[in-house]
C-alpha cells in the first residue's frame, strides 16, 4: 500500500510539473503591444485604460486601444507579408486595381505586368459583371475575392463579354504603370503613373528620370490617382528626383512624435540625385486614393516649388507607422507613431490635400492617352490652354475598402 501511494504521489509531481503553466504567446504578445502603445503611439494619451489580458488576440487588443477618431492606420500583419511588399514589391492576388463608379459599375483601374489575367488580354478600363456567377456590388466585391480562385464575367473595350478564370499568384508589382514624353509647342512634358513607393520603385524611377533627362523633359506629371504610399525613404527619393537640383539640402519633411518621444524627432532633406531635373513646378494628378508618403511628397515639396493638383482632393493621411517585430510569433506591430510637417511646420491636412484643378479619372482611357480628362486637364495648364470642368468630365471613382497592410497595398 504504502509502495502505491508512493507511486501516485510521484506520478502526481510529474503530471504537476509538466502542467507548469506557461503563459500564452498572445498573452505575451499582447504585453508587448501595450508597451510599445504606451511608450510610442501617437494618441498615447487616448488610449482606454485596459487589461491586455482580457484580449484574445493583439488584433483584438489593438482594436480596442487606437483613438478611432483618428486613426484608421494602425495594423497588424505579418513580418513575411510585410517584407515581400516593403522589400520586394510583392504580394498575393490577382494583380489588378478595381473601382466602383457612381452607379456601381466595377472596374479595373490597372493591371500589373505579372497579373494571371493579363495573359488573357485584360487592361485597364474592363469591366466586372460578376465573379463565380454573382453579379458584383460594393457590399460583396470582398467576400466575393476572398477564394483562392474566381472567375470573372468582364466587358471588354469593345463591349464583349468575356469569361476568365484565374488563380491568386505572387504577384511581382511594377509600380512605375507606365511613362511617357509628350512634345507640345516647346515643352518636353514627362508623364509616369507611380502606383507605390517600395523598395524596387527607386530603380524603376531612377529608368524614368534617366528617360526624361535624355529627352530634355522641362516639365513633370507625376500620377499618383492610386498611390496610397509605402516606405518614406522611396517617397524622398522620388522628391529629391522632383527638386534636387533647385532644393538641394532642404527639409522635405520633418516627423514628430509624442511628447514621450520627442528626443526622436528628426527631418529629411532632399538631395541631388545624377538625375535630378531643372523644375521650378510640377503637376500631381491625385484622387481621394493618393495618400500617405503620397500625400508627404506633394505637402514637402510645396515650400520649395510650385506644386500644382489635378484631379481630386488627396485621401488625408499625414501621419506615419513605426514597425515592431514580435519574434516569438510572425507578427508586426503598425501603430502610428508620428506626425508629417514640411518646412513650414504644415501638415494635419485630415480632410486631404485639395486640388488646384478638378478632373475626373476617365476609366475608359488607357494611361497615358491625352484625352483621359486628368491628363487633359494637367497638360492644358502646363500649355496655357486650360480644360473646363464639362471638358474633363468629373467622374468620381471609389475603391472596395481594405485594411491594414492590404489597403496600403490597393490592389487585389
Amino acid at each position: 500500500m504504502k509502495r502505491t501511494a508512493s507511486i501516485l504521489l510521484a506520478l502526481l509531481m510529474i503530471l504537476t510539473l509538466g502542467c507548469k503553466k506557461e503563459e500564452p504567446i498572445n498573452e505575451l504578445a499582447n504585453r508587448q503591444l501595450m508597451y510599445e502603445m504606451d511608450k510610442w503611439y501617437l494618441w498615447y494619451d487616448k488610449m482606454p485604460d485596459v487589461n491586455p489580458e482580457n484580449y484574445h488576440s493583439p488584433v483584438d487588443l489593438l482594436d480596442a486601444l487606437i483613438y478611432k477618431e483618428l486613426d484608421k492606420w494602425s495594423y497588424i500583419t505579418t513580418k513575411q507579408e510585410l517584407e515581400a511588399y516593403y522589400n520586394q514589391a510583392q504580394y498575393v492576388g490577382y494583380g489588378i486595381g478595381m473601382a466602383f463608379d457612381t452607379n456601381n459599375q466595377l472596374w479595373i483601374t490597372f493591371i500589373f505586368d505579372e497579373s494571371p489575367l493579363r495573359e488573357f488580354g485584360v487592361d485597364r478600363g474592363w469591366r466586372i459583371e460578376a465573379i463565380n456567377n454573382t453579379n458584383v456590388s460594393p457590399s460583396n466585391v470582398t467576400s466575393l475575392l476572398a477564394p483562392n480562385n474566381a472567375t470573372f464575367r468582364l466587358i471588354n473595350h469593345k463591349i464583349e463579354e468575356k469569361i476568365v478564370s484565374a488563380t491568386k499568384e505572387t504577384v511581382k508589382m511594377n509600380t512605375v504603370l507606365m511613362d511617357s514624353v509628350y512634345t507640345i509647342d516647346s515643352k518636353n512634358i514627362g508623364y509616369f503613373v507611380l502606383k507605390g513607393f517600395v523598395g524596387p520603385t527607386v530603380e524603376e524611377l531612377n529608368i524614368t528620370f534617366t528617360k526624361f533627362t535624355e529627352q530634355n523633359v522641362n516639365e513633370v506629371i507625376v500620377d499618383l490617382r492610386y498611390n496610397g504610399g509605402g516606405s518614406i525613404n522611396t517617397a524622398s527619393h522620388l522628391a529629391n528626383l522632383l527638386a534636387g537640383s533647385i532644393a538641394n539640402g532642404e527639409i522635405l519633411g520633418t516627423f514628430a512624435h509624442n511628447n514621450k518621444q520627442s528626443h526622436e524627432n528628426s527631418s529629411i532633406y532632399i538631395e541631388i540625385e545624377t538625375n535630378s531635373l531643372f523644375l521650378d513646378r510640377v503637376v500631381f494628378i491625385t484622387t481621394r486614393n493618393s495618400a500617405s508618403a503620397s500625400e508627404l511628397v506633394i505637402n514637402g515639396l510645396t515650400p520649395h516649388m510650385d506644386v500644382v493638383l489635378v484631379g481630386d482632393k488627396t485621401y488625408g493621411k499625414p501621419v506615419g507607422m513605426k514597425t515592431f517585430w514580435y519574434n516569438e510569433f510572425d507578427w508586426a506591430f503598425v501603430p502610428i507613431c508620428f506626425r508629417f510637417l514640411n518646412a513650414n511646420d504644415e501638415g494635419d491636412y485630415y480632410d486631404g490635400i485639395p486640388a488646384d484643378i478638378a478632373a475626373g479619372d476617365g476609366i475608359s482611357f488607357p494611361f497615358g492617352d491625352i484625352s483621359e480628362p486628368s491628363l487633359a486637364a494637367a497638360i492644358g495648364l502646363i500649355t496655357g490652354q486650360p480644360k473646363t470642368l464639362s471638358e474633363t468630365t468629373f467622374e468620381k471613382l471609389y475603391q472596395p475598402q481594405q485594411k491594414g497592410l492590404r489597403e496600403e497595398i490597393g490592389a487585389w
